[in-house]
């Protein structure tokens, strides 16, 4: 067993607890991460020490305590130095139909075991106490070693007393890199290529319709950890080979419930062809590729979730001159698509726009990079600049910075990851379009390099908008350098025109 670091914190309330006379344990994800050697981003403590009984030992501390949860679930959360770590008693639980996540009932059990056999996966259902001795009823360890997925007991009656607990099995895999295993499974004809990163059989039994009972939060909640982990790819084959993206769960608004699929605009990718002159796996298999080969940003993540969906469909298939597939113009269906799909996920405006925008965009690097026409860059960089819908240059600069990035992670996952100088040319042209729009590309008047307030020194206060919106507009066109001086000598000019045409119609 590898040496266990405890925090000071962790350290004084277990000691604490010991000292009173109640078992405690360090357990769950805290317990699995330090296994693993990670350092784990919280830690949780269970106790036999019911929690007026913890309460009386933060009293005696004078450690600050919430008791929100202790009446229900048998938690305090108490915090030292800022920092809040949640003690739980041993507890048992019981659940319902009416709530696929919420336990319908608990009660505080006088075992450790007891209270580890609820839990969700073998992994996450070990205990550790402050002398360095492990608690493992359920083989966690060995899972841990062999990197396996496995729930406690039977899986089938852990998913359905949790239905989350689905949905946290696919972002297990994506986290920690392991392979899914459900005792009694049978290895069914495969969900991919034997030879792909993302081969997985079929045969996975999941209550997928228990998901309906779950609310649209805690599924993009999941959603978004999964989606941002380091093996993201794993984690969305599981989804897709159980059938958990063609699940729905609900959002609740004006008090009625609403129907919210997952992503069912997926499964239509898994096994579609596409040019072996240019790829290397289906569809899916190069979406969760460029997944993977991606920063873990959650818009560039989404980004490459979505922008290959337009892929396929009948109005955007087409077979090219050699009878390869072709799939003109799907960006843009992609784009489509993406906007309603995250817009029912319930995110806000401006990150649907800008993931939107990504997709929409993604293809517009690879003809440049193949011809190296710059002109056409620029007119593409000048039209977005004026009419992408982005506020500001900075706004504009962070949106391209992460285009690259995607435009970077889709040709990555195909023939040209192969090609080391196409590469590098790729990620050269990306530079060279973010700083030239950092630098060149104004998207609005506060972004020019002379403000409205230098210029009521040499125009009248309402000409000032006017004046201002001329100068964006040459700015962004070329013509002119967004750069003080050269702003105003144009403003100088602009006015010496304007008073020359007034003379003339005078005269």
């Amino acid at each position: 067993m590898p040496d266990l670091f405890f925090p000071s914190y962790t350290k004084k309330i277990l000691s604490a607890l010991n000292a009173a006379g109640y078992e405690a344990y360090l357990v769950g994800g805290a317990v699995r991460d330090l296994l693993l050697g990670k350092s784990p981003d919280d830690y949780d403590i269970t106790t036999n020490a019911l929690p007026e009984q913890v309460l009386a030992v933060c009293k005696q501390h004078d450690w600050k305590t919430v008791d929100q949860l202790g009446h229900n679930f048998g938690c305090v959360v108490i915090v030292i130095n800022g920092v809040a770590t949640e003690v739980t008693t041993f507890r048992g639980e019981r659940y319902n139909d009416e709530d696929m996540h919420r336990p319908a009932a608990t009660w505080f059990c006088s075992s450790l075991r007891e209270d580890l056999s609820r839990r969700d996966f073998t992994v996450n259902a070990m205990a550790l106490s402050l002398d360095g001795t492990l608690y493992d009823y359920f083989g966690g360890q060995q899972d841990l070693q062999q990197k396996i997925l496995r729930t406690v007991g039977d899986a089938k009656q852990r998913f359905h007393e949790d239905a989350l607990r689905m949905l946290r099995a696919c972002r297990f895999v994506a986290q920690l890199g392991f392979t899914y295993e459900q005792a009694g499974c049978e290895a069914l004809p495969a969900c991919g290529a034997p030879n792909t990163p993302y081969y997985l059989p079929h045969g996975y039994s999941f209550p997928v319709k228990r998901c309906s009972g779950l609310s649209l939060e805690r599924v993009r909640k999941e959603l978004e950890k999964l989606i941002t982990s380091e093996y993201a790819g794993k984690g969305l084959m599981l989804m897709m080979a159980t059938g958990l993206l063609g699940a729905s769960c609900h959002a609740r608004e004006n008090g009625s419930d609403t129907v919210i699929p997952i992503l069912p605009e997926a499964l239509h990718l898994l096994g579609l062809h596409q040019n072996p002159r240019f790829h290397l796996y289906d569809t899916w298999e190069h979406t969760l590729l460029a997944l993977d080969n991606s920063p873990r940003d959650l818009a560039i993540r989404w980004a490459l979730v979505l922008h290959d969906l337009g892929k396929g469909l009948p109005n955007v298939r087409k077979l090219n001159k050699e009878g390869q597939p072709s799939d003109p113009g799907h960006e843009a269906e992609s784009a489509k698509m993406s906007k309603a799909i995250l817009t029912r996920l319930g995110y806000n405006k401006s990150f649907v726009h800008l993931v939107t925008w990504l997709v929409a965009q993604h293809m517009r690097f690879a003809p440049m990079l193949l011809t190296g026409e710059q002109r056409t860059l620029l007119r593409w960089v000048r039209s977005e600049a004026a009419s992408s819908g982005f506020r500001t240059q900075a706004e504009l600069t962070q949106a391209y910075s992460l285009l690259v990035e995607v435009f970077l992670a889709d040709m990555g996952a195909t023939h040209a990851r192969e090609n080391e100088q196409l590469m590098a040319e790729g990620r050269l042209l990306g530079r060279q379009v973010v700083e030239l729009v950092r630098t060149r590309m104004p998207v609005c008047t506060k972004d020019l390099a002379v403000s409205g307030r230098e210029l009521l020194q040499i125009i009248p206060q309402h000409e000032i908008k006017n004046i201002l919106t001329y100068l964006l507009e040459r700015v962004q066109s070329g013509n002119l350098p967004n750069e003080k001086e050269a702003l105003l000598t144009a403003v100088h000019k602009h006015l010496k025109r304007k008073t020359t045409l007034s003379s003339g119609e005078q005269l």
